[in-house]
C-alpha cells in the first residue's frame, strides 16, 4: 500500500467539504515543514525542531502567507480558498485570532485540494512559496529588534 497515494476518484474529491480538504492539507503541510526543517538543520534537538516547526504552522503565519500568494492562484484555487475561509469550524481557536484561524484553514484547504487532485507540481510550488514567505517574514521580524 502506498501511504501517500490519494484514493479518491476525481468526481469524489470535488464533493468534499472544505474542512475535509483542510484536514488533509494540515497533515500534508505539517509533514512538508518538518521535512524541510530537518533537511536544513539536521543536528537540532527535538525541542528545537518543535520550536522551528511551530513558527511555520501557527495560524498567524499561515494566514499571512495565503494573503500574500492569493493573487497568484487560479480561479479554482481561489474558490477553494474562499470555501475554506468561510467554512464553519466546530472548534474555536485558543491561541489564534478567529480571522487568522479562518485564513489558515483556507490555506490548508488549498493544500488538501491540490494533494487530493494529485496536482503535485502546483502543490510543491504553493508549499515552497508558503515556506519561503514565512521564513522571510520571520527573518525580517528578527532584524527589526
Amino acid at each position: 500500500m502506498d501511504i501517500l497515494k490519494t484514493y479518491l476518484e476525481e468526481s469524489e474529491d470535488r464533493l468534499l467539504s472544505p474542512l475535509v480538504y483542510a484536514y488533509i492539507g494540515d497533515a500534508v503541510y505539517e509533514l512538508f515543514v518538518r521535512n524541510k526543517i530537518v533537511a536544513e538543520n539536521p543536528d537540532l534537538t527535538p525541542y528545537l525542531y518543535y520550536l522551528r516547526t511551530t513558527m511555520y504552522v501557527k495560524a498567524s503565519s499561515q494566514a499571512m502567507a495565503i494573503k500574500k500568494i492569493y493573487e497568484e492562484l487560479d480561479e479554482d484555487e481561489k474558490r477553494i480558498v474562499k470555501r475554506g475561509r468561510n467554512a464553519k469550524p466546530k472548534t474555536i481557536p485558543k491561541n489564534a485570532k478567529l480571522s487568522d484561524y479562518k485564513y489558515a484553514t483556507a490555506l490548508e484547504a488549498l493544500i488538501g485540494y491540490l494533494y487530493l487532485e494529485n496536482n503535485i507540481e502546483r502543490l510543491n510550488y504553493i508549499l515552497s512559496q508558503t515556506y519561503n514567505i514565512i521564513t522571510e517574514e520571520c527573518s525580517n521580524a528578527k532584524n527589526n529588534y
